[in-house]
């Protein structure tokens, strides 16, 4: 019986940890516009963060791990979708309007560092306009801040304005969130 026992205790618990290096975030994607979106989700694990090296070299300890999945559909009005992204993704989700670049350059975009292994930081987010103001938007997280532009002077407390690179001064539009997979809501036209 012990044995029985022990091993039923050991494979519930492989199959636990199976579970958890599987896990993932949901991402809600809503169309509260009068015309249609077409939502993009961009990796940029190398190109504007940190983190792409192997874990624990250079003081990374989760390297990012690119999204392979499908591309979000093009949401007609008062549409929505959900998909699944990985942990520990790094990127951007913006709406693809034909004038913005393939990582959402010249365009509003929300940024994403899921998963970072940090225990200040777990999870990072904001929306940036850096590159130019093109979309209203929100971002909503189970158990966490909820940040909203919905225009080009939105300020720092909701998301980088146009032209900005001193952080707003001291990143104040980037939130943290606890660890853990989240549900994670964008939603266009808030």
């Amino acid at each position: 019986m012990f044995f029985k026992n022990t091993f039923a205790f050991a494979a519930l618990s492989l199959l636990s940890v199976a579970s958890l290096a599987y896990a993932d975030h949901t991402f809600v994607f809503k169309n509260n516009c009068g015309g249609s979106v077409k939502p993009v989700i961009a990796n940029t694990n190398c190109g504007y963060s940190p983190r792409c090296s192997t874990p624990g070299s250079g003081g990374v300890p989760n390297p990012a791990i690119s999204y392979t999945g499908p591309q979000p559909n093009t949401l007609g009005a008062g549409q929505s979708q959900t998909l699944h992204i990985n942990r520990q993704w790094n990127g951007r989700i913006f709406n693809q309007n034909g004038n913005c670049g393939a990582s959402g350059e010249s365009c509003t975009v929300t940024e994403y560092n899921l998963d970072t292994g940090s225990q200040f930081t777990p999870q990072a987010y904001d929306i940036s306009n850096i590159q130019g103001f093109t979309q209203s938007i929100r971002i909503a997280v189970s158990g966490c801040d909820t940040v909203t532009c919905t225009n080009v002077n939105c300020g720092c407390t909701n998301a980088y304005p146009p032209g900005d690179l001193s952080g707003c001064g001291n990143d104040s539009p980037v939130r943290g969130c606890s660890a853990g997979d989240k549900t994670w809501t964008v939603t266009f036209c808030p």
